[in-house]
Order: C-alpha cells, then sequence, then structure tokens
C-alpha cells in the first residue's frame, strides 16, 4: 500500500492565525490529495483532528476556565490559534475553499463531550446526537463540517494509541510536558515543548484516524463507536457468514432474518421485567473477612466469562409465553423442562441459609421492607422483598436463603436453546485470534481489535433498546424527551438489520453469576472476595478438586454444543502463540497473594508472592495512589523512583518495569515495608488529590468575562460562552455506619 504522504508533515506546524499561514497551510494540505467517498452523503477522505488546551482556576470563590490554545490538523498539516475567534476564521477558511456543504469533511476530537462544551456557545448547530446528556457522539455544523468521538471509538487514551495502536504512522504522545496547575490564558507565552505538546495531540489522532481509513476502505466506513467494529462483524457473519456467493449470501440472510422475527418482545410490560431482571456481574468482600488481613490469598479467573457462556449456554430463543401469577410448583415445573423462565417474586421472612455471603441486590428490589438488614448493598435479611429474576437468579437465592412465605408473579418462559450459530462462530472466531495473537510481534493492532471486540461482544447485546432522547438546542442547550416505548418496542421488532434479542444479554449475566456462585458456595468460610469472574480465598489446595470437576464440566458443555450444532470443537480450544492450548470459560488459576485485605467491593489491597504491591480501589488510579501509599507509610531507599515504578506512561514500559523490580528487591530485603500500609487500608485512609489520577469536573453553562492573571503575572481579558472547571479530586475511604453495624452484628453471630 502506498504511504499516504499527508505523514511528511510531521516535523512542523504553522502557528498562528494569519492570511500567509492560512494560504501555506492549506496549500500542503491540498498537495497531499482529496479523495472523496461516500453514496448517500459525500465526504473527504482524509483524517482531520481537532483539540484544545484549557486552564481552570478560580475567581471570586467561582469556577472558571478558559481556552488558550487550539490545535487542527488536517490531512497531515498542522496549524495552532489561541481565540476561538482564530478557530472560527479557519472554519470559514475551510468552508470556502473545500465547499462543505456539498462535500462534509469529517473532524475528530478525542473526548468530544469536553470540546463540544467550551465551543458551542461559538456556532449554531445543525445537528447534535449524543447518547446521553453532555456526551455528543458527532455534532454536525451547517456549513457541513462534522465532529466526531474518536475516544468512544477506540476506547484509548491519546497515550497508549501513539504507543500501542499505532505501526504506519507512529507519533509519540507526549506525556507529562504540561504542568495544568498553572494558569494560562490566551496572552500566555507558549514553550516550543507546550506548542508541540498541542501538536502531538492532534496528531496521534490523525495518525489513528488515517490508518482506520485505510484498515475499512474510506473514513465512511469507520463506525461511530468502538461496540460499532463487533456490532458490523457480527451481523455480517450472521447474516452472510462471509461467503462470496451473492445467492447463499441471500439464502443464508432470509433464514437469520426469519429467525430474528420469532424473537419479538411483545409489550411494554414483557420489557419491563426484562429490565428489572437485567444485572450486571457480581462484586463483593465476604463479610467474615472485611476489614481482615489475610495471608496466602489464592486467585482464580474464568477465561473470557460473558462470550463463554454466549456459546455454550442456552438462552430465550421464541417469545416469550405469559402465564401471569402462580406458584412455586409452576415455576419448578418449568425449569425442570429446560426452559427460561422470568418472573417476579415477592419473599417475606427472609433469612441467611448460607451465612458467607449474599446474593439479592437491594438496588434491584422493586420493594423491600425498612428493616431489613443490608449488607453493603446485598440483602442478609428482610420482613419481605421484591424483585423480579431469571430461573439462574432463583437458583441461588434458593441456595443462599430461607423464607416463610413467596408469592410469584407475572412470570412468563421462553424455549431454550443455544444462540444461532453463525453467531457463537463469530463469538469464537474472535475468541480465537484475541488468543493467537496475543504477544505476537507485529500483530498488536489485530490483537487490540480482536481483545476490544470479544469484550464488546457482551455489551452489544445488553444495549437498552428503549432510550430516553437527549438533544442539544442552540436556545435551550441541552434537554431530554421520554422515551416513546411503544414506538421504540416496534421499530427495535421490526428492524431488518436485526441479529440481536434483548433477552440474550439479560441471560448472559445470569449465567456468568451461576458459574461465579459455584465456586462461592464451594469456598464458604474460605471465601473472601468475588469481582464478575474472579474469585479470591484462602486454602486454594483444598479446592482444587473443584476447579478440576468444574473444567471437565464446561469441556462437556462445550463438547455437547459443537456437536448438536455441528461446529468444530477446536475452535473452542484455540492455541497461543507458543503452542498452549487456552479453553474459553475455565477457570485459570493466577498468582496468589502473599498477603490480601478488602473492606469492601472494589476496595482491596495485596502483595503478590513475588512482593509487587498493587490495590484496586475505585476513585482512585492504582498507578498514581500506590506510590502514595508507599511514601506516606514507609521509608523509600534513595535511589528508587517509585512513582516511575508505577507509572501508566506506556512510553516509559521498560523504565517502569526496571524501577518496579528495584522496590520489590528492596521491598523482600526488608527495606521497605509493607505493614503499615496493610493497617492504614481501612476507614480514614486519605489520598490528596495529586494522589487519586481523578479528576473533578463541573460543567458551567452561563458565559462569563473578566480579568485572569497567568502563571507569570500576565493579565488578559477573557470571555467563555460555557465550560468545565477540571480540578484534582480528593479521595476518603469509609464504610457506611450501616455496613459497619452489620459486620460487627454478623460477627458477634458467629462468635
Amino acid at each position: 500500500m502506498e504511504q499516504w504522504t499527508g505523514y511528511k508533515n510531521y516535523d512542523h506546524y504553522y502557528y498562528g492565525v494569519n492570511p500567509e499561514n492560512l494560504v501555506n497551510w492549506f496549500n500542503e494540505t491540498v498537495d497531499v490529495g482529496y479523495p472523496v467517498v461516500g453514496d448517500r452523503v459525500k465526504m473527504y477522505n482524509v483524517p482531520a483532528s481537532f483539540d484544545i488546551e484549557t486552564s481552570s482556576y478560580y475567581s471570586m470563590g467561582e469556577k472558571r476556565a478558559t481556552m488558550y490554545v487550539w490545535s487542527f490538523c488536517l490531512n497531515g498539516s498542522t496549524i495552532l490559534g489561541r481565540t476561538w475567534e482564530d478557530w472560527i476564521e479557519v472554519l470559514d477558511f475551510i468552508e470556502e475553499r473545500l465547499h462543505t456543504s456539498k462535500i462534509r469533511l469529517i473532524i475528530y476530537v478525542h473526548n468530544l463531550g469536553y470540546e463540544f462544551q467550551f465551543m458551542r456557545g461559538w456556532f449554531l448547530w445543525d445537528d447534535v446526537f449524543a447518547v446521553k446528556e453532555r456526551r455528543p457522539v458527532h455534532a454536525t455544523l451547517p456549513e457541513g463540517i462534522e465532529f466526531k468521538d474518536s475516544y468512544i471509538l477506540s476506547n484509548y487514551a491519546l497515550a497508549y494509541i501513539g504507543a500501542k495502536l499505532l505501526h504506519r504512522y507512529p507519533v509519540e504522545k507526549a506525556v507529562g510536558d504540561l504542568d495544568y496547575s498553572l494558569v494560562r490564558h490566551s496572552k500566555t507565552w507558549l514553550t516550543t515543548e507546550e506548542i508541540w505538546y498541542s501538536v502531538r495531540d492532534v496528531q496521534v489522532v490523525v495518525s489513528y484516524i488515517q490508518e482506520k481509513i485505510e484498515d475499512e476502505g474510506g473514513i465512511n466506513n469507520i463506525p461511530l463507536t468502538n461496540t460499532g467494529y463487533v456490532r458490523r462483524y457480527c451481523r455480517e457473519f450472521c447474516f452472510t457468514q462471509f461467503k462470496k456467493d451473492p445467492k447463499l449470501q441471500r439464502k443464508l440472510s432470509a433464514r437469520y432474518h426469519e429467525r430474528m422475527q420469532s424473537l419479538k418482545i411483545t409489550s411494554q410490560c414483557e420489557y419491563d421485567q426484562l429490565h428489572w431482571a437485567f444485572a450486571g456481574g457480581f462484586t463483593h468482600a465476604g463479610p467474615f473477612h472485611s476489614g481482615k488481613l489475610r495471608h496466602n490469598v489464592g486467585s482464580a479467573d474464568l477465561a473470557s466469562s460473558y462470550p463463554a457462556v454466549m456459546v455454550m449456554k442456552k438462552f430465550p430463543m421464541s417469545r416469550g409465553t405469559f402465564i401471569g401469577n402462580c406458584t412455586e410448583e409452576d415455576i419448578d415445573f418449568l425449569i425442570s423442562r429446560g426452559y427460561c423462565v422470568l418472573f417476579t417474586v415477592l419473599l417475606r421472612g427472609l433469612t441467611p441459609k448460607f451465612i458467607y455471603e449474599n446474593y439479592i441486590s437491594c438496588s434491584r428490589c422493586s420493594s423491600i421492607s425498612k428493616n431489613a438488614v443490608i449488607n453493603n448493598g446485598r440483602v442478609a435479611s428482610a420482613d419481605f422483598v421484591q424483585l423480579t429474576v431469571t430461573e439462574q437468579d432463583w437458583d441461588i437465592i434458593k441456595q443462599c436463603y430461607e423464607w416463610k412465605t413467596a408469592d410469584f408473579y407475572s412470570a412468563r418462559f421462553y424455549v431454550a436453546d443455544y444462540l444461532p450459530r453463525p453467531f457463537i462462530l463469530s463469538i469464537l472466531k474472535l475468541f480465537g485470534n484475541k488468543t493467537s495473537l496475543k504477544g505476537v510481534e507485529g500483530k498488536e493492532t489485530e490483537y487490540m481489535v480482536s481483545k476490544n471486540m470479544i469484550n464488546s461482544a457482551y455489551g452489544m447485546s445488553v444495549t437498552n433498546i428503549i432510550r430516553d432522547l437527549y438533544e442539544y438546542s442552540n436556545v435551550e442547550g441541552w434537554h431530554s424527551e421520554d422515551a416513546n416505548v411503544v414506538d421504540q418496542l416496534q421499530s427495535y421488532n421490526n428492524n431488518h438489520n436485526r441479529f440481536l434479542f434483548y433477552a440474550w444479554g439479560v441471560w448472559v449475566t445470569a449465567h456468568a453469576r451461576h458459574n461465579l456462585w459455584e465456586a462461592i458456595f464451594e469456598f464458604g468460610p474460605d471465601y473472601i472476595y468475588a469481582d464478575t469472574d474472579s474469585i479470591k480465598g484462602t486454602n486454594f489446595d483444598l479446592h482444587e478438586d473443584f476447579f478440576t470437576l468444574y473444567n471437565l464440566g464446561i469441556q462437556k458443555q462445550l463438547n455437547d454444543m459443537c456437536k448438536t450444532l455441528k461446529i468444530n470443537s477446536a475452535l473452542c480450544h484455540p492455541k497461543t502463540p507458543k503452542g498452549s492450548t487456552k479453553t474459553i470459560g475455565i477457570w485459570e488459576i493466577e498468582e496468589s497473594y502473599k498477603t490480601f485485605k478488602t473492606i469492601g467491593a472494589k476496595r482491596y489491597i495485596y502483595e503478590y508472592e513475588s512482593g509487587e504491591l498493587l490495590f484496586t480501589v475505585s476513585g482512585v488510579n492504582k498507578h498514581y495512589g500506590t506510590p502514595y501509599l508507599l511514601k506516606e507509610f514507609s521509608h523509600i531507599p534513595e535511589g528508587i523512583d517509585v512513582e516511575l515504578a508505577y507509572s501508566s506512561n506506556p512510553n516509559l514500559e521498560k523504565e517502569s518495569k526496571a524501577e518496579l523490580e528495584k522496590v520489590v528487591e528492596a521491598h523482600n530485603k526488608g527495606e521497605i515495608d509493607y505493614s503499615v500500609i496493610f493497617e492504614n487500608f481501612n476507614d480514614g485512609l486519605y489520598f490528596p488529590p495529586e494522589a487519586t489520577g481523578k479528576q473533578t469536573l463541573t460543567y458551567v453553562d452561563d458565559p462569563f468575562g473578566g480579568e485572569v492573571e497567568d502563571y507569570m503575572g500576565v493579565n488578559h481579558h477573557v470571555f467563555e460562552y460555557s465550560y468545565i472547571h477540571m480540578e484534582p479530586q480528593s479521595y476518603y475511604m469509609s464504610r457506611t455506619e450501616e455496613y459497619m453495624r452489620f459486620l460487627k452484628g454478623y460477627r458477634d453471630a458467629s462468635i
């Protein structure tokens, strides 16, 4: 393939919007060429990216922010400006020269929602599409210039894209060259390094989009989102199985369409029940171990848990049959006959049978007694609870709880069967690519694409089919409109391109939770922590037989599916680049922990047997938080840089790995002590703003103007129609009084 010639312009930029710069910059982009693609909508088949740098500050106690430099790369050539008036002049220039009202120009922005909040008041918008309020996916000006979000297309930060995903047109994202704590405005003098920081940002995106243009055969073929790749791939596989014979394609497509027409959600009541029954992965800490220091803790993960259940379990493969109110015997009868069953149940006098963990999430209960005992979001006991469940949930609930009475409402059942053969084949193909390409030199991009696609295969199956409409008005700003459920259901059912059934996604997570809970029941008092597809606990050697028998059971389920659907079973067991076999859906034993402590869901700290220290806390980035804990609660020998050791900068991987080895070596020699860190990992632990890696974003929709002094002492009048104030966010770790009361009562009862 001939190399894109725009790449030759990456070694320079045009700074300042003036007639000479504009003409020279534009002539440089024209020299590269402007091919046009698209049938219904014509568009320039060239990469373009826009980015801004802003400063946040306080003025008279009010949160303020202003843009002080923007960069725009078109077809490989970059120009920078300092004001919104400069940017308007450039867009007017482009409209005039490229006639964008007739041929659309696509400009990618990495996290469009941020830039849009700053620039939205400076333009009149023709069309803005958003998945939620303040999250535009694309926004179009009347002049035919369209902004799209490259972040939701890639799902990666710029630094990662620059370091890992660019192969034909590499460029490193500059990391750490800007000190965001320094206040700047459009008159602030910028260093060459600061300017190149902005230039590199847009060059990374432009390289990424150019490689996508080449891979996809045109900018018009690039989907809006990362999930769009797997959706397009699986849809094509389901409809045509990539057969080249047009007649065979039509036959396969007609057969699949007929199958999908038999799978419809027939009423709003059915959709509501499916929506109520849907829950994500189970993430929780066992109450007996919460807050306690544990040693010799083992860990195991389910390999590709969600894709695994999609290929080997059975799902609703018919329209639902409604039977209404019924008895527990009716439910048990339907389950014994192999149906997928959906129902609402009211349990009275609920008490725990399995004392080591609780299953029912109080957030999923449509009704719950005020005196219910809650275990960090999970119901331990209650006078009554009402919730909607599948037969998979019901099996777990029966093993977890006892109750005095149970009433069953709005029951419906579906014929259970494997997902369509071509859909299963598409998932196995993605799993095979991910397995066989991991670590293969030169195949990094293909591996990341396959990894993203296999992870997104589940996500697309649970996309909410009923959505409120989020719209942007030039006059009113953001506003939402309640979904018309009847119309959206009808549109969903009749969609000729539909290749999924919403009910499948409900059962994907239900099956996965059931698999995880088999391990929780097995571990009992040894169970410490679970998270979606992993379990951590003590005495792992005592549970080896469970993992062995479970994995044999998975092998049988996979073989049964392959035999039934006439699928080559080898697809379920692809080989890694080193030649070893990796089976989808089995338990894999991970590196064990020398020390482990959890104080609740998504809050735990651990030391590997090797001596490496890490933690997981929702709200704190471990790459920032771990160095803070080491410096705050341990002595760090001279010559060791803990920030570098835990750096997330992909451009410093080798240096970071080498520094981490020094930290581990110092710890194993007794020079760095973790004990005080584990002791302080508890209620009251405070992470200052610089130790979390998180930002607090405040959206301000009112215009403001005023004087601001930059870090050099230069005053300037700034004006913004709207903006985002951003500042580092601190984190204070604590457990609720309700949870602490539960733990005290639980442990008192266990004595």
